[in-house]
């Protein structure tokens, strides 16, 4: 019987993995529209700040269109990444347990 209670247990569910999306050089392009996102909003929040209108309208539709794909791109490379992990030995040496 496995003991879902324990984190440290063989037969239960291996926790997330820190740092897992780091090493992961496939979502670094979803990190960098992120922070081109942020970016873009600022730029678009001081635009309207000082009344150049066209450019923080500019700078805000780039955020909302960048914050969108950086965000889908960790979603989807999460998915695959969980589903290529399903079968394969844990990286956390508490994870595998005593034998």
């Amino acid at each position: 019987m496995s003991d879902t209670t324990n984190p440290n247990s063989v037969n239960g569910n291996v926790g997330p993995i820190a740092g897992e999306s780091i090493k992961d050089p496939a979502r670094w392009p979803g990190f960098l529209l992120i922070a081109m996102s942020v970016v873009a909003l600022a730029l678009g929040l001081v635009g309207l700040a000082i009344g150049a209108s066209p450019a923080a309208i500019g700078c805000l539709a780039v955020f909302a269109v960048a914050s969108v794909l950086g965000v889908l791109w960790q979603f989807v490379e999460h998915r695959r990444v969980a589903r290529s992990a399903v079968g394969n030995t844990p990286e956390r040496p508490e994870d595998i347990g005593a034998p």
